[in-house]
């Protein structure tokens, strides 16, 4: 792993600056979504849900990096042909691609972290910035069901050669189904048992609780923990995948 670390380092620290200015669009995206409630219903818009989205448009970035730019790195391995040197060597792939999300999660998560602190101790106080960085955190240390969820999908790109289809279904899931952008719970019925069945509300729940209540809600984190099953799957299928790669030798995709 200490390898995968080193080049996924060397690769993504050159984008720390560029990360630093891509972070302004959480605050830039919530602002907007704040001004429209706050044309909409006359100047009585809610601040509470202006940080609830800051906090959600930084959600939505860590759970595509666990979940889209996780199946794009597969890609990449896959098509410069590196896949079949790491299944070969000690690294392995599985650590490597861990390796190259962990890299990601510091560099793009700190610059995200450190603007949305900035605006969130502006608001409610310095103990509420300080809790922000320690929220994202906390949304590292519990994304492994996210990462199941990459890990299942993984065994689709060798068919569609372009994991394309892919994230754009589990983007849309995030935004539309994972409480990050507003509540779950104003959803139709039926879309509120789809996202029961998926982990990113129950995520941005936990997350969010410790970033703007300085709080770990008990029901989110009891149930982020069932939800730890995905990831158990994912291992599942990540073997699967990998004794299929072994057995037909075709560990490219172009």
């Amino acid at each position: 792993m200490r390898a995968g670390l080193y080049l996924a380092a060397r690769h993504y620290t050159r984008y720390y600056a560029l990360s630093l200015a891509f972070s302004l669009i959480a605050p830039f995206i919530s602002g907007l979504f704040y001004l429209a409630g706050w044309v909409v219903t006359g100047g009585r818009a809610d601040i509470d849900k202006f940080l609830y989205q800051l906090i959600g448009v930084v959600l939505i970035m860590l759970a595509q990096l666990a979940t889209s730019d996780f199946l794009w790195t597969l890609h990449g391995l896959m098509s410069g042909g590196q896949l079949e040197y790491l299944a070969a060597s000690p690294a392995g792939p599985l650590p490597t691609l861990v390796s190259y999300y962990l890299v990601q999660l510091v560099v793009f998560g700190t610059g995200f972290s450190t603007t949305t602190a900035v605006v969130v101790a502006a608001i409610k106080g310095p103990i509420y910035g300080v809790a922000v960085p320690l929220a994202v955190a906390v949304a590292a240390a519990s994304s492994l069901p996210l990462i199941g969820i990459a890990l299942c999908s993984a065994y689709l790109v060798p068919y569609l050669r372009n994991p394309s289809p892919i994230t754009m279904l589990l983007n849309v899931a995030i935004v539309s189904l994972g409480g990050v952008v507003y509540p779950a719970s104003v959803l139709p019925s039926a879309l509120r048992l789809a996202s029961s069945l998926l982990p990113f509300t129950e995520w941005a729940e936990l997350v969010r609780g410790v970033a703007l209540r300085l709080e770990v809600p008990p029901r989110a984190l009891g149930q982020l923990l069932g939800y730890m099953a995905y990831f158990a799957l994912g291992l599942l299928v990540w073997r699967s995948l990998m004794i299929r790669f072994k057995k037909s030798g075709l560990y490219h995709v172009w």
